[in-house]
C-alpha cells in the first residue's frame, strides 16, 4: 500500500463554557486556527485524503460540536521503503504503528537525545556526505555530539519531509501571498503564526528512517537522495507520532 503525509492549515469553531466577569458560566463562540498533520495509507489518493479531512472534522458527540474548515492543504506521499542504517527495507505498517503507540507510551527522558533540536540541513548538508556513522558523529561538534545518542541498539523512528524549492519571495501585504494562504475567496486566511508553520510548506516527498539519532535519520537519507532531483532540498526531520489504520 501506499502512505500519504497530510498537513492541513484549520480554522476551527465551538461554542465553549466559559465564566464571565461574575463567575458565571455562559456559552462562548471560539474560533482559533491550527495545523493537524497525519500519515494515511491506502492504494488511492483521493480515498487517502478523504480519510485525512474525515479525521480532521472528526469531533466527540456533544450538544456543540467543533468545526473544522481547511484553508490550506499539503500532500506528500512517503518512499515506499523503511530506511534503517543497515539499507531499506519494505514498510511494514502493522509494526510500525504497534512500535509507535508503544513509544508514545513511554515518557521519555529520550526526547533530548533523539535530536529534534539539530539543525539538521547545517549539519548534514547536500552534496557532504560522510562515509560510515562514526566518520559522521566525528564530524559534528562537541555540544552536538554529546547531547545525541550514538548506541546502535538503541532506535527511534523519525519522519524525513522534502520540501519543494522556495517560492519567489513576496513582500508582506502583497495579494499573492494572501492568496497562498486562502484559497477560498471570501474566506479569512489563517493566522499568519499558522500559515508560516514548516509543516504547511509545500513538499517534494517523505520519508520514514529508523535511527538512533535526527543527524544519522538526515545521513540515511541525504544518502538515499545523493542521485535524485531531490538531492539538494531542504529537508525536515519530527517524530513520527500518527499512524492511522489503513482503509
Amino acid at each position: 500500500m501506499n502512505a500519504y503525509l497530510f498537513s492541513a492549515g484549520v480554522t476551527q469553531s465551538q461554542i465553549q463554557p466559559a465564566p464571565d466577569r461574575y463567575g458565571r458560566m455562559v456559552d462562548n463562540y471560539n474560533i482559533w486556527d491550527g495545523c493537524l498533520t497525519g500519515i494515511v495509507i491506502s492504494d488511492d489518493a483521493a480515498a487517502a485524503q478523504q480519510q485525512f479531512e474525515a479525521w480532521c472534522s472528526a469531533t466527540p458527540d456533544g450538544a456543540n460540536p467543533r468545526e473544522t474548515e481547511i484553508k490550506k492543504l499539503q500532500v506528500a506521499q512517503l518512499v515506499d521503503q523503511l530506511f534503517t542504517e543497515t539499507g531499506g527495507v519494505p514498510l511494514d505498517w502493522t509494526q510500525i504503528a504497534s512500535r509507535t503507540r508503544e513509544s508514545l507510551q513511554v515518557a521519555t527522558e529520550d526526547a533530548f537525545e533523539q535530536g529534534y533540536w539539530v539543525e539538521v540541513n547545517e549539519v548534514v548538508p547536500p552534496g557532504k556526505i560522510s562515509g560510515d556513522i562514526e566518520t559522521l558523529r566525528q564530524s559534528l561538534a562537541e555540544d552536538i555530539r554529546s547531547g545525541l545518542n550514538w548506541a546502535p541498539e538503541k532506535k527511534f523512528f523519525f519522519l524525513i519531509t522534502v520540501f519543494s524549492p522556495p517560492a519567489t519571495t513576496v513582500l508582506p501585504g502583497d495579494d499573492a501571498e494572501a492568496d497562498a494562504e486562502n484559497p477560498d475567496a471570501g474566506a479569512a486566511p489563517l493566522d499568519r503564526s499558522v500559515a508560516v508553520l514548516p509543516d504547511l510548506r509545500d513538499k517534494e516527498a517523505a520519508a520514514l528512517v529508523e535511527a538512533r539519532n535526527s543527524v544519522v535519520a538526515a545521513w540515511l537519507w541525504r544518502k538515499y537522495a545523493v542521485d535524485t532531483r531531490l538531492a539538494a532540498n531542504e529537508i525536515m526531520v519530527s517524530e513520527c507520532n500518527y499512524i492511522p489504520a489503513a482503509d
